[in-house]
């Protein structure tokens, strides 16, 4: 167990910060990120008002040690926090969620020199991690390596900092060895390519990252064995982790639906071709409304338990096949049963709700594109629980 996942584990005294203040403050800025959404998704990133706004709110600081001045929140006050955000915008939270996700995937495994360097003197470093791990390379050479790579996928790149990068072909000279290589690399030293034209989550700013011989020294960088890879009962619990953060935009992207649809109903609108005065005096709205919040109450109830199995826990501590499975399928429950109840808002708004001005179609935009990411694979994840449950080991290696 590393320094930091000691310092987070033995966590029992005060917090840095009150979690119900960030609370606080992050609902302060409900207003600013809605108004931003629609620059936001048609800049293809987070807009720079947003991007101030949540680091002056002390929001890119969340998982950041409070060595260096951070706050290394819990998990369920760190999933209440990015929730709220995706509230008022998907591409906002899921960008949150990359910052914190991503602090705590450098956290345990960096040397304490890379960690120095990327907070001492900026607790509110905002950090990606991108991976390609089929085609990039690492090359020793004296006093640490040189990276090369393309990285598609790099949510919040032009917003970032720094970014981890895991590297498995590392080659000594002309022979390739047995080693891993994660690295952390300062944005300055990569390229980006604006790649990301998507239908939803646009403004994530998910674009191609390109590292072109990038000297990575020694201090920023570690390397293990391929023969360290445990089977699935000794694994940890980093990945999971990672996506549950994700998942938390939207959870929360689905409750800021609810939030439109309720205010929609309020405005007393009619429905064509029927004759109550407003929509929302039809049973048959009253209904569906009332479905679609019981949707996404479960969901949230699903993300919380995930946050309470999760509180305490060192990403690195490993944990049960059963228990990372299960905690999995609650990823998975959360995520559907949000969809599912976006869909019936959608029902009770109509056709006005895909108009371009409605805050609703970006949300649902976000929510079918977030709810796909290659950590929240539905199938998947069912694969692994029924197979769990069963105690039927894979025939394939699963990473998570």
């Amino acid at each position: 167990m590393t320094a930091v996942a000691d310092e987070r584990a033995d966590a029992t005294t005060e917090p840095a910060v009150d979690p119900a203040e960030l609370l606080t403050r992050t609902r302060e800025l409900a207003q600013l990120i809605r108004e931003n959404a629609p620059k936001t998704e048609q800049d293809r990133r987070l807009a720079e008002e947003v991007v101030v706004g949540l680091r002056d709110a002390g929001l890119f600081r969340l998982t950041t040690p409070t060595r260096f001045g951070g706050y290394d929140l819990r998990m369920s006050d760190l999933l209440a926090i990015i929730a709220e955000v995706g509230k008022s915008c998907g591409s906002a939270g899921w960008n949150l969620s990359i910052d914190t996700a991503s602090t705590r995937f450098a956290l345990n495994g960096m040397p304490e020199t890379a960690l120095a360097e990327m907070f001492a003197d900026n607790p509110d470093a905002y950090v990606i991690s991108t991976a390609h791990l089929s085609t990039t390379k690492a090359r020793r050479v004296d006093g640490g390596f040189r990276v090369t790579g393309t990285f598609p996928w790099s949510s919040g790149c032009e917003i970032a900092d720094w970014a981890y990068i895991p590297v498995v072909h590392v080659y000594d000279g002309d022979e390739q060895t047995t080693d891993l290589v994660g690295a952390v690399v300062p944005m300055g030293d990569l390229r980006i390519e604006r790649t990301w034209h998507v239908a939803g989550l646009a403004g994530s700013g998910t674009h191609t990252v390109v590292a072109e011989d990038v000297f990575v020294p020694e201090q920023r960088a570690v390397a293990f064995s391929l023969s360290d890879l445990v089977g699935e009962d000794e694994r940890d619990s980093m990945l999971i982790q990672g996506s549950a953060q994700s998942l938390a935009a939207i959870v929360g992207a689905a409750q800021g639906a609810l939030e439109v649809t309720r205010q929609t109903l309020d405005k007393k609108r009619p429905i064509t071709y029927v004759n109550y005065e407003a929509a929302v005096d039809a049973p048959s709205v009253q209904m569906w409304f009332g479905e679609a919040a019981h949707l996404i109450e479960t969901s949230a109830l699903h993300l919380r338990e995930i946050g309470a199995a999760l509180d305490g826990i060192p990403e690195t501590q490993p944990m049960p096949w059963a228990e990372r499975a299960r905690i999995r399928m609650h990823q998975r429950s959360a995520h559907e049963k949000a969809r599912a109840g976006v869909e019936k808002l959608l029902d009770v708004v109509g056709g006005s709700a895909f108009a371009l001005s409605n805050p609703l179609q970006r949300l649902w935009r976000d929510i079918s594109v977030m709810s796909r990411h290659t950590a929240l694979n539905a199938p998947i994840i069912l694969e692994d629980y029924s197979r769990a449950t069963l105690d039927i080991h894979p025939s394939v290696t699963l990473l998570y």
